[in-house]
């Protein structure tokens, strides 16, 4: 636990260092691209557009009742953050791996990398998220009267995302092959954590057990807030809310272990 707490006090210690870090990545990234960091709110969007194509005018088609903004919205609210979650896990889990040469030479705590890759994805969010802030108001629909809660499910977004990264940073060094493994799993998390479907449509054992993960704790829970209360969300709120900070602290607590168990021998094992 002394070592979770250590950990997480670096990242608020560096945090000037974790955004210079991410304005520097961005700068090279696109330096050599047309519209240069245009791309970083074009990118998203013209992906999320696929989606909607195919599955809210294709095979889901809409609900009924729901207008083709209404679930424009829900959609963006949902990939929005889904998709900042899983660039920040994927890029922080591999980014021990991949700059601890940057780390040694600007004698910085390799425990930030994680950060500044889960900061460097924050434009995804603020992107789609934007967009689906225009899709309501054009839509006529007034926010969720609980909006302000919002803030709360993003901060538990960053939080989950760094603890899971950082254990899987560790991982990762001792077993390379972990990284097909966990790129499978966040594949596949996007279907089943409601980004694209509703679960609460599944009232089915196998819905239960989908709305017991913390994607869908977080993305229903900024649907919630922001757009839509969802009743079946908010009556499990509390049951749901200990399980997640339950995962989260096991991640941070078993990750910060391992971090701090072989961080002076992450060299000897690239």
């Amino acid at each position: 636990m002394i070592k979770a707490f250590k950990i997480l006090y670096d990242q608020i210690k560096f945090f000037p260092l974790i955004l210079r870090m991410v304005k520097y990545g961005d700068q090279s990234t696109y330096q050599n691209l047309f519209l240069g960091q245009i791309w970083k709110i074009v990118d998203p969007i013209l992906q999320v557009s696929v989606y909607f194509f195919i599955f809210g005018l294709g095979l889901r088609g809409l609900q009924p009742g729901q207008t083709v903004l209404g679930y424009l919205a829900w959609l963006m609210i949902g990939m929005g953050i889904w998709r900042f979650m899983s660039a920040g896990i994927l890029s922080g889990s591999e980014s021990i791996k991949k700059q601890i040469g940057l780390a040694t030479k600007m004698k910085f705590p390799l425990s930030i990398l994680p950060s500044i890759s889960i900061a460097s994805a924050g434009w995804i969010f603020v992107t789609l998220e934007s967009v689906s802030i225009i899709f309501i108001i054009l839509n006529g629909d007034g926010f969720s009267p609980h909006w302000y809660g919002s803030f709360y499910f993003m901060f538990a977004a960053v939080i989950f995302s760094y603890s899971f990264a950082l254990l899987n940073s560790s991982i990762l060094i001792l077993i390379p092959d972990y990284i097909s493994i966990l790129r499978l799993v966040m594949s596949m998390g996007m279907w089943v954590s409601g980004v694209i479907f509703d679960l609460d449509q599944m009232q089915s054992s196998i819905g239960n057990i989908l709305r017991l993960s913390p994607f869908y704790y977080i993305v229903y829970g900024l649907r919630d807030t922001i757009y839509q209360p969802t009743p079946l969300f908010a009556r499990h709120f509390i049951n749901s809310t200990i399980i997640f900070w339950s995962v989260v602290v096991i991640f941070m607590i078993t990750g910060s272990y391992f971090h701090e168990k072989f961080k002076r021998n992450f060299v000897e094992y690239l």
